[in-house]
């Protein structure tokens, strides 16, 4: 079988990863890595064997399929011009900067019958996946998501950084759209929000707790759901699990607490497989442009909410 052609544009922090990724996959040749600076396209270019790309629209007649790492307000532009010449793209999240933008991409990927994904990792995390399944009728879904400071990301606030994630995750783990909102932030190192906690109530009825903090001593991902017959703990990092439910009735057991851990496993290889699987065999992708859109339009009316 011929290989998918791919490529990595934007090779900075995490888009080196995502350039690895490709290497591991035996169904796709990474052609080359494209990078805004032209010495870091080629560091990495020669690291992995493969070539550097200046510019992205080099790459036009050269690939099938692309990743997008680069920065959010380029997202736009460059995956534009990728589906316009026939490719098909995986961005990393947010889809873009703004919903207009998002909601064009989704609209031409989708007539033209092209693959657009988005990087909402935590789908596939086997912490989040393991809690999927132990849901029965989920009546309060609440995720933590607590970071160090770090410039890395800071352009941006901490809902379309972090908090993003997690919308996504609610929209997941709840099956349902959000009814209405009430929440709060703060701005303490950046001119950007770096905390904010909302709550959301659900159209199901489930009510979602989002708290995220890019400010915190540490790190700390965590989901917590009650549901009628048991509580349901996963530290989403390091893959521990913990059920709180009725115990046998006697002194010794009135409470039965279980505890598990799930396998590590590469999210972000995973993640990668599942684009190149979609665009090979023609189906949705796991996250779709649909869903990033979904997830920024919330953060929007979440920073509307708190910015007022």
């Amino acid at each position: 079988m011929t290989k998918l052609r791919g490529a990595v544009i934007g090779v900075g922090y995490l888009g080196n990863f995502h350039a690895q990724k490709y290497k591991n996959n035996p169904n796709v040749e990474l052609v080359g890595v494209c990078d805004h600076f032209p010495a870091q396209a080629d560091k990495i270019a020669a690291d992995l064997g493969v070539k550097s790309f200046h510019k992205p629209e080099d790459l036009i007649g050269q690939v099938d399929l692309v990743t997008i790492a680069a920065s959010t307000l380029s997202h736009y532009e460059l995956a534009k011009m990728f589906l316009q010449n026939g490719v098909h793209v995986n961005v990393e999240k947010p889809i873009t900067a703004t919903v207009p933008q998002a909601e064009e991409l989704v609209a031409f990927a989708q007539k033209n019958n092209l693959k657009l994904a988005v990087g909402h990792i935590e789908r596939f995390n086997p912490s989040v996946l393991e809690v999927k399944k132990h849901l029965k009728n989920p009546k309060v879904i609440e995720l933590n998501r607590m970071a160090t400071y770090k410039t890395r990301g800071a352009d941006v606030s901490v809902l379309h950084d972090l908090m993003i994630h997690d919308i996504d995750m609610l929209f997941f783990l709840s099956g349902s759209e959000i009814e209405s909102m009430i929440g709060t932030g703060s701005k303490l190192v950046s001119k950007e929000l770096d905390t904010a906690s909302v709550t959301f109530k659900m159209k199901n009825g489930v009510v979602g707790i989002i708290n995220v903090s890019r400010v915190s001593s540490g790190m700390q991902r965590s989901v917590r759901v009650i549901q009628e017959d048991n509580t349901i703990f996963a530290l989403t990092g390091t893959h521990e699990l913990e059920k709180v439910e009725k115990g046998n009735g006697t002194p010794d057991e009135l409470v039965k607490i279980t505890k598990w851990t799930v396998n590590k496993e590469d999210a972000l290889q995973k993640e990668t497989d599942a684009f190149i699987d979609a665009v090979l065999n023609n189906k949705n992708p796991v996250v779709t442009g649909l869903d990033g859109l979904k997830a920024l339009k919330a953060i929007e009316d979440v920073e509307k909410l708190i910015e007022g």
